[in-house]
Parts: C-alpha cells; sequence; structure tokens
C-alpha cells in the first residue's frame, strides 16, 4: 500500500516558474498555504502519521502534523530544484572522506526520510556516477518533467517499472564492476518476494532485502545513507557501513537500528505515508 499520489506535471511546472523568476525564497514562503491545503485534505496521510507518530513514542499534535507536511513538500520541491541548479545548496558533511568512499563503488541503501533525492545532484561535481535503482510511483507528467530539467550528468535511473529483471541485473553487475555506486530503497520492496520482515520500533515491518543480497553477492561495500533537512537550501548527510554476513537478516537489522536512530533525531522527516507496520491488532 502507498499514498494516494497528488501534484501533477504543470504544478511542477508552475513551481520552477516562481523559481526562475521570483527566487527560491518566494517559492518556499508559498509552500505554507500549499501544506495547509494537505493538511486539510489529505485525511488519509493524517491517519498514517497517527499511527506512526504512537508507534516511534512521540506526541502527535495538529502543528506537529502540519509541519511533517511543511517538510515533505520542501524536500520534494527540492528535488526537482537542484536539478535546474544546485549550487545554492549546503551540504554538511565531510564532503572529502564521503567522496572517497563512494568512488570505491558499492551498493548505497536510501530510504523515504528526509532529502535523499538531493544527494546524487549536489554531488554532482565530484563527478561520481551514481546509478538510482528504483520503481517510481510519481505520475507520467511529473517524470517527463523531471526529464527535461535533468540534462546530462552523472545519475542515472533505472525505473524498474519499464526493464526486465535480467536487463536491471546486468546493468547493476555492470555498475559495480566499474566501481561506481548503485543505490536502492531499503525501506520498500518492489515485489513481496523481496521484502523480509524485521523489528522495527517494537513491531514487525517489511524491508527490502535485495540491495543486501547484491551487496553480500559481489563483496561490495554497503552503506546506509541518511539525508535530513536542516534549514532552507542545507542538508545533513549522515552514513553507516554494513557489515556483510552470510545472514541477511542481521544485515537488515543493523540498517534498521540505524534509520531508527536517524527517525528519532528528526521525526518529522519520515516520508512513509502511509500504514507501514500494518499491525495485526489493527
Amino acid at each position: 500500500m502507498h499514498t494516494k499520489q497528488r501534484g501533477n506535471g504543470w504544478s511542477i511546472r508552475l513551481a520552477l516558474w516562481i523559481y526562475k523568476y521570483f527566487g527560491y525564497m518566494s517559492f518556499f514562503v508559498l509552500l505554507y498555504p500549499i501544506a495547509f491545503i494537505y493538511y486539510v485534505k489529505a485525511s488519509n496521510v493524517r491517519h498514517a502519521l497517527k499511527l506512526y507518530y504512537k508507534k516511534i513514542g512521540v506526541k502527535y499534535t495538529q502543528r506537529r502534523y502540519f509541519e511533517h507536511l511543511r517538510k515533505f513538500a520542501v524536500v520534494m520541491t527540492d528535488r526537482f530544484i537542484t536539478k535546474c541548479d544546485a549550487s545554492p545548496y549546503e551540504l554538511i558533511v565531510d564532503r572529502k572522506n564521503i567522496v572517497k568512499e563512494l568512488k570505491k563503488g558499492g551498493v548505497l541503501l536510501f530510504s523515504h526520510f528526509g532529502g535523499w533525492s538531493v544527494l546524487p545532484e549536489l554531488l554532482k561535481e565530484d563527478n561520481l556516477r551514481v546509478n538510482v535503482i528504483m520503481q517510481e510511483v510519481i505520475k507520467d507528467d511529473i517524470k517527463a518533467v523531471e526529464k527535461k530539467i535533468s540534462g546530462e550528468n552523472n545519475v542515472h535511473i533505472l525505473d524498474l517499472a519499464h526493464v526486465s529483471k535480467l536487463e536491471a541485473s546486468i546493468k547493476i553487475a555492470e555498475a559495480l564492476m566499474q566501481k561506481e555506486v548503485v543505490s536502492m530503497m531499503g525501506d520498500r520492496a518492489n515485489n513481496p518476494k523481496h521484502a523480509i520482515s524485521v523489528d522495527f520500533f517494537g513491531s514487525k515491518a517489511e524491508f527490502n532485502k535485495t540491495p543486501f543480497e547484491i551487496a553480500k553477492k559481489a563483496q561490495v561495500p554497503l552503506m546506509a545513507f541518511f539525508i535530513t533537512y536542516v534549514k532552507v537550501q542545507a542538508y545533513k548527510v549522515e552514513y553507516v557501513k554494513i557489515n556483510l554476513s552470510e545472514n541477511i537478516e542481521d544485515m537488515v537489522k543493523e540498517y534498521v537500528r540505524a534509520y531508527e536512530k536517524a527517525i528519532r533525531n528528526a521525526p518529522d522527516q519520515w516520508f512513509n505515508l502511509y500504514d507501514f507496520w500494518k499491525d495485526e491488532e489493527r
């Protein structure tokens, strides 16, 4: 189950037009009323976030709910604006060290948390080849806008909705052999066959075991990245190296513990906006 999609291509184009002619802060202010519209209309998201805050032991309030939606709007907007111009953005991290690690190649684990989608764009100047493996759930007209503004760069998106399993496997293998970065989502499996259930904030939840299996089989570095929105056009990057193990479940659990820590530090940047746990009591 995923959140009902809202927004469309023309709204993204309008946002980029406002950014181009009036500057970032003009659009940033506009995100407040936009977030309020979702605050009023998105009842399914409200329900899911009430369950989420209860699960992590944080008091749910209407103000917290609004801020959660507003930050989601900010990072989604930054996903597109960084493709137009990433230079005004600040990346809070030891850049030299992170680039050194990524140039070794390997599997990079992203999560639906914070501004994960801005990191490849913000590292563009470091000449890193990043292969983003995912099944896009955004609407086709939004994809078209994103493709148009992306241009030529070192970020290559392989959409699993449009390639065969064999083709995807070959491209991943080729990228790893060339010591490129292959990034995948750790907190959603595209296929139930690829899901593994582990404890997450006290209840079982499903995670994607595929990136762990790939790293283990290829014997390449496996790193989990968490990109937290800090302030206007500034993101903090934290990452952990996951130990390769014969037991895939142990690797997933190590990632999940790091994910829990990131969430506790920034609970309003969890963007799996649906009932992630599906507890048996409900």
